[in-house]
């Protein structure tokens, strides 16, 4: 009797310091996991990690190439005659005034910035260079243009380089010049037409479509929205285009070295000075491009673009006023400087510090902690009158969990930063995941929602 009772107690003993082991474990495991959850400490991605996080922030959270405002525009309501515009910060893409935006409209010669735009992606692909000398075909010869097309002047037995038909281009609106070099391109002007409808498409551009590089036919279509974003992509992606070639106010062409064998000693002038079509070069402030267009289909056309302390801006506008073109260069000056002046006037751009790496904890994850960041880092426009700059410093405030629950996918939206100045809301950016975290074993899962509990 007395080992029964003996065994029972040694049983009981062991049952007891089972239990407290058991507990002082479990206690253990939970103070480990509130140390854990309160100093979290992820791992640093590796570059393939790094590059795999951007590529998915960049297709979930890429923008439009042009978007609204996210506050009201003090331009909103500015009075124009082009009968279809739009006004956009080029380093964003907000859309800071639009009227009739999406009327489909011919850009007229406004299509040869998209010949440019072809000719720079070739030379950044190291297909041709800028010094190539451009065989002339007769479809290019000047004498066989359409009857009052704009022309560079092009004739048989020339000799021109490549960059010296881009300035006819971009200055004189040269429509012999978008036909030679879309043969040098692309072997003709079908399959070079081909090539520039493929990359309006991949811009997701949709109402934008051309049957010729000229921009002489009307069934040339586009419209202020589409074409602005195109040509925000275009000064972005090539800003040496302006410096080199749009801001450029006048082209003398042939020189001595371009003239065919049979003309270098007819003792007659052959060089042709033009001056740049779009007039707001060098009367509004800060204009350094872009591009005019005109067919009867389509009214006065101007793309331009202006800077101003920093900040980019770029109009479009189609159908504009005026019954020759005196008045048509009258009114597209007068409308571009209308949209300019306005927003110059009210606005500013500014790049905030990008903010750094941030951790969180992870509950009831494999992994217990990660790293968020911005979904997209761009630059913001805010409301700015150069008479009161005393208010100028955005507020940044950052909105997020103290911890955060497994499962996570990596690019999953788990906060926000919002910018604002005074009472306005300037922009709302994600804050993202960096990496996908996927759930723990359930017994992981309930330690850590008792860790949480003593956590807060």
């Amino acid at each position: 009797m007395i080992k029964k009772e003996s065994i029972k107690k040694q049983i009981l003993v062991i049952s007891v310091r089972s239990i407290i082991a058991i507990l002082s474990m479990f206690c253990l495991l939970v103070i480990t996991r509130i140390i854990i959850l309160e100093h979290p400490k992820p791992q640093e991605l590796s570059q393939l990690e790094n590059a795999r996080f951007t590529a998915v922030c960049a297709s979930q959270y890429s923008k439009n190439i042009v978007t609204p405002l996210f506050w009201e525009s003090p331009s909103k309501n500015v009075d124009i005659g082009a009968e279809s515009a739009i006004m956009i910060n080029t380093a964003n893409g907000d859309i800071l005034f639009e009227k009739n935006a999406d009327e489909i409209i011919p850009p007229a010669s406004m299509t040869k910035l998209v010949v440019m735009y072809v000719v720079f992606q070739e030379i950044a692909n190291g297909n041709i260079s800028m010094d190539d000398i451009v065989p002339l075909p007769p479809q290019s010869w000047a004498q066989n243009a359409p009857p009052n097309s704009s022309l560079m002047f092009l004739e048989q037995g020339q000799i021109v380089t490549l960059r010296e038909l881009l300035l006819g281009l971009a200055v004189c609106s040269g429509n012999d010049a978008a036909t030679a070099v879309a043969h040098y391109v692309s072997g003709s002007v079908d399959k070079f037409v081909e090539r520039m409808n493929s990359e309006i498409k991949k811009l997701g551009l949709t109402k934008t479509h051309f049957v010729e590089p000229s921009g002489y036919d009307e069934h040339n279509v586009t419209t202020a929205r589409e074409f602005a974003s195109f040509a925000r992509m275009y000064v972005t992606k090539y800003p040496e285009a302006l410096t080199n070639f749009h801001s450029k106010k006048s082209f003398t062409y042939p020189q001595e070295h371009n003239l065919a064998p049979w003309h270098k000693n007819d003792g007659k002038e052959h060089s042709i000075t033009q001056y740049n079509t779009n007039k707001a070069l060098g009367v509004i402030e800060g204009v350094n491009g872009l591009k005019t267009g005109f067919i009867y289909e389509s009214g006065y056309n101007i793309a331009i673009t202006a800077t101003r302390n920093n900040t980019q801006l770029l109009t479009v506008s189609l159908r504009g006023k005026g019954n020759n073109s005196t008045e048509g260069n009258w009114w597209r000056v007068h409308d571009a400087s209308t949209m300019l002046e306005s927003a110059f006037s009210s606005i500013k751009t500014v790049t905030p510090a990008k903010l750094d790496k941030q951790a969180i904890a992870v509950t009831g994850g494999k992994k217990s902690a990660l790293f968020y960041a911005e979904a997209t880092v761009t630059p913001l426009t805010v409301p700015y009158t150069p008479e009161d700059s005393t208010n100028t410093t955005l507020n940044r405030k950052i909105t997020i969990s103290k911890t955060l629950s497994a499962p996570i996918q990596i690019g999953q939206k788990i906060g926000t930063e919002t910018y604002s100045l005074g009472n306005i809301k300037i922009a709302e950016i994600p804050l993202v995941a960096d990496r996908t975290i996927v759930p723990s074993s359930r017994f992981m899962q309930f330690i850590d929602s008792i860790a949480v509990k003593f956590i807060n």
